[in-house]
């Protein structure tokens, strides 16, 4: 039987900006699928959070074999939302850049405005519950493929999963905190050339809020089966090498990200194809 990539996740592992791309070939899993000449599917939404990432990996293993078939993951944001319309029978994603023109197609615009609201003043500033539900969905998930034996590759775009504290991303916190005399940082790495006063007290204002238990052990649970572009997220790891993004508030990595991202991980596909079926 043939052996199949089959990638989930939102637009960054989709390749939505990517010109001519319908069928999302031309994302670094497609492109190695090519390469490696195994078949390719992408069940990828572009805009979805992270439960619906979830309910990709099991509406694709509920309705197709998980023979000989490697599952690559890319999850994304914590701070998305996926609500249920029960009039409708359909789900949408809430998130930053959500406005109410997006969910005109399954809501009015008086409820899409309660939508949007509602995730404005409960949701998407909470921290805490964006993390706590994340990690639910992606904990999971995990389970269900390790129990179907079903091989994955797995990594993610939100740092902020991941952190012990609640200030976020150490990059955002130290923006948002930094004096106007402190020097500019880009990179993660800029942050240890800081100097040890500076460090110092960056460290003593992010470390005061510790995460709670029940975060923290679901994030020690998850984050075994997390890899990333050579330390980075494919958004970090794109913008340190330079390569081409879209304009905020997109942020997605073009062709050159792609086809870079292509040449550092297929040795790995290739390794997690070799053993499916040994």
């Amino acid at each position: 039987m043939t052996k199949k990539i089959v990638s989930f996740g939102d637009s960054f592992i989709l390749g939505s900006e990517i010109p001519n791309n319908e069928h999302g070939d031309l994302a670094w899993p497609g492109l190695i699928s090519d390469r490696l000449g195994v078949d390719y599917t992408t069940c990828a939404v572009a805009g979805c959070g992270n439960e619906a990432i979830a309910q990709q990996i099991y509406t694709y293993f509920h309705q197709h074999d998980k023979i000989n078939t490697l599952a690559v993951i890319n999850w994304t944001w914590s701070m998305r939302w996926d609500f249920h319309i029960k009039d409708r029978d359909v789900w949408v994603t809430l998130g930053p850049t959500c406005v109410p023109q997006k969910l005109f197609q399954h809501v009015d615009s008086e409820q899409a405005e309660k939508l949007i609201n509602f995730y404005k003043t409960y949701t998407g500033e909470s921290d805490m519950w964006n993390r706590y539900r994340s990690l639910q969905a992606i904990f999971s998930a995990q389970k269900f493929l390790e129990t179907q034996n079903i091989p994955s590759i797995q990594t993610f775009m939100d740092t902020n999963l991941f952190c012990k504290h609640n200030n976020g991303d150490r990059l955002d916190h130290y923006r948002a905190f930094a004096d106007p005399n402190w020097p500019t940082v880009s990179t993660i790495s800029d942050l240890e050339l800081l100097p040890e006063s500076i460090r110092n007290e960056l460290d003593a204002d992010y470390n005061q809020k510790i995460v709670p238990g029940y975060v923290e052990i679901l994030q020690d649970l998850v984050s075994p089966s997390m890899q990333t572009f050579e330390g980075q997220t494919f958004l970090e790891w794109s913008r340190s090498h330079g390569y081409p993004v879209t304009p905020a508030p997109g942020d997605h990595p073009l062709e050159q990200a792609h086809q870079h991202a292509a040449e550092i991980w297929i040795d790995h596909y290739q390794a997690c194809l070799e053993k499916i079926g040994n």
